[in-house]
């Protein structure tokens, strides 16, 4: 016990510069006119958008985007074992209501309606940002609790790169990366494979049982690989085309609750594939993106064999009107089909889907930045209403170093029933009415910059949002679950976080804190007796995290402490999942040859070998290790 708080103390000395935050100071937009020509973002004004830092996603390349989001955001996952899916939780809301988007299109299942984190690794993507609160307006169906945005590698360099990574650690796990790029004045590109094996054969304490024995799982073995793919050729000075490919199959065992004898397995194969063209003209910057994707999911029990297919096609049309520093409008369509073949359904399914927005930035002076955005989406029996959004960032102090904010942001938000709400045999329901939200935010954010040498924000926010007809699975007066509009859920919070750069000398320190308070509960309830006034099941009330780091010289140390409290793992708070506290670390070493880089970690996850459950009765490991080799030219 002694050893366990000594580490949980060193941890958070190193990450203690609570105001030594993890990005770039280029992530921070000074002037509030230094913004356009980038993501979709710029139009979030007064809304939350954190970006995970590049130093972090290379030294954890070989983990999920789980992974990253949990040690680096206070998000929280709701994971159903090591080899289980993953899905993510914004503000009070669930996985179904956070919109995950690759390369600013919606990759989320139209069967089920959300992402499995857990097949998303990393080392597939060059940058990950979410953007907390309702953001229909900008990115469609589905963002109603926020936003996972992630998008392609992009090779900056000159001629050829290599990046080959190995890594093997605790529970019979290995990772092998490898990707190779080439640049020039007109073309780059860059492809990469990675390759995943896990036996997972961790020891833990059976809940479940008399005594509760120490217990080795058996039944959670995972195999995953896949490749990326991405290209951009300069065809015109003023034209552009792009092409992306992402492949990834999952094979996996999962694992069972405790005390359960039920063995399954999971097949999972995603083929997604964009191109795309870009083009500048006097009319301003227009983009035209094709995309074409396929989900594939074979779930294997005792006496199941369920195969769902589904393919998606998309298209995405916007023009973007540019006026010197002071404005910019966005205005597009996106178009969507899907095609799916589910064992669950009578038949196939089809369904067309459209959808026009505009989504305007104006920057009336340099301390006031305003965001006006809106989205009207047609789907065949469910026409959600339109969903606008409004947001301000204003900086109304400013005194040498110091810089204050104020920032605000009302926005709609709605989720249309998902394929297996409604066509489900026996128990899909065609009469759902789409969700509908409002969400409302108000903030604080100060900065305080010294030069190229130190870079301080705090922030602060509060939020209050109202979902209508929530829709939920429940048992009718028969016995049998269906998708009903259960509900009216109120959720409303506080969100405190402070990050910090600093360079002292050869020493650069960063780090992060982050907290939440989150209150999410029944407001109405439309159908049976409902729990009125109670912390919704799996929705921790407090969430927390610490993250430092320092480098030196060739040297780095990463860290972070996350906090999760108590959930209640029913509707009614008679049951509950006791908090928990991860502590995980980080040690880089850096060898130069040439232009050659060879970068050797060894990483502990569960430093202190918590006992934990992120859900009931699935068990989760203890301490485990990691040893990484990387190779990188130049």
């Amino acid at each position: 016990m002694a050893i366990r708080i000594v580490l949980v103390f060193v941890l958070v000395i190193l990450a203690l510069p609570v105001a030594w935050a993890q990005q770039d100071t280029a992530a921070y937009q000074l002037q509030g006119i230094a913004v356009f020509g980038k993501p979709t973002e710029v139009y979030a004004a007064g809304s939350r958008v954190t970006t995970i830092d590049s130093s972090y996603l290379q030294t954890y390349a070989g983990s999920s985007l789980a992974d990253a989001l949990q040690a680096r955001t206070p998000v929280y996952f709701k994971t159903y074992g090591v080899s289980g899916l993953s899905s993510v939780a914004f503000r009070g809301t669930n996985a179904s209501q956070t919109a995950v988007l690759w390369n600013g299109l919606n990759i989320g299942l139209p069967t089920l309606g959300q992402s499995d984190f857990s097949t998303l690794p990393l080392s597939g993507f060059g940058n990950v940002a979410v953007q907390a609160g309702s953001a229909a307006a900008t990115y469609g169906n589905g963002a109603i609790g926020g936003a996972v945005l992630l998008n392609p590698y992009t090779y900056t360099g000159k001629g050829i790169g290599l990046d080959l990574l190995q890594e093997a650690g605790s529970f019979g796990r290995y990772f092998s990366n490898g990707r190779i790029s080439f640049g020039n004045d007109k073309l780059k590109v860059s492809a990469g494979a990675y390759l995943k094996k896990a036996e997972n054969n961790f020891t833990y304490r059976d809940l479940s049982k008399r005594g509760k024995p120490e217990t080795t799982e058996k039944h959670a073995a995972q195999q995953q690989y896949g490749f990326t793919q991405d290209l951009d050729y300069q065809l015109l000075p003023t034209t552009k085309v792009s092409l992306h490919s992402w492949y990834t199959q999952a094979d996996r065992e999962l694992q069972p609750a405790m005390g359960s004898a039920t063995i399954a397995g999971q097949l999972d194969k995603n083929l997604r594939l964009i191109t795309q063209l870009q083009h500048q003209s006097n009319y301003g910057e227009t983009v035209v993106k094709l995309a074409y994707f396929n989900d594939y999911l074979n779930y294997k029990g005792a006496d199941t064999n369920s195969v769902a297919n589904v393919n998606t096609y998309q298209l995405q049309a916007e023009q973007t009107f540019t006026k010197g520093q002071n404005w910019s409008l966005r205005g597009g369509v996106n178009l969507q089909h899907f095609t799916a073949e589910n064992d669950g359904y009578a038949g196939t399914k089809q369904e067309n889907r459209a959808a026009a927005f505009a989504l305007f930035r104006y920057d009336p002076t340099p301390t006031l930045d305003l965001s006006l955005n809106l989205r009207q989406t047609f789907v065949e029996n469910y026409n959600p209403a339109p969903t606008p959004a409004f947001g301000f960032n204003w900086k109304f102090y400013q005194h040498n170093q110091q810089h204050l904010y104020l920032k605000g942001n009302v926005s709609g938000s709605y989720r249309v029933p998902t394929l297996n709400d409604r066509f489900w045999a026996g128990a899909g329901n065609p009469n759902l009415r789409p969700e509908q939200g409002w969400s409302y935010e108000a903030g604080l954010r100060h900065l305080f910059i010294v030069g190229n040498t130190l870079l301080l924000e705090t922030e602060a926010t509060a939020y209050h949002m109202l979902v209508d007809d929530w829709i939920q699975w429940a048992p009718d007066a028969t016995d049998r679950w269906r998708p009903v509009n259960l509900q009216k859920v109120r959720a409303m919070g506080v969100e405190l976080s402070q990050q910090l750069t600093a360079t002292i000398g050869n020493y650069k320190l960063t780090g992060s804190a982050g907290y939440t308070y989150t209150s999410s509960e029944q407001a109405e309830v439309y159908e049976g007796t409902g729990d009125k006034g109670k912390q919704l099941m799996y929705v921790p009330l407090y969430k927390g995290i610490v993250a430092g780091g320092i480098a030196y010289k060739n040297w780095q140390l990463h860290t972070d402490l996350n906090y999760t409290g108590l959930r209640y793992t029913n509707n009614s708070e008679s049951r509950l999942l006791d908090g928990f506290i991860l502590a995980n670390a980080a040690l880089s070493s850096q060898l130069l040859l040439d232009k050659s880089r060879f970068i050797l970690t060894l990483r502990s996850d569960n430093l202190t070998n918590e006992v934990y459950q992120t859900m009931a009765y699935r068990a989760m490991p203890g301490r485990s290790y990691t040893f990484s080799l990387r190779f990188l030219i130049p």
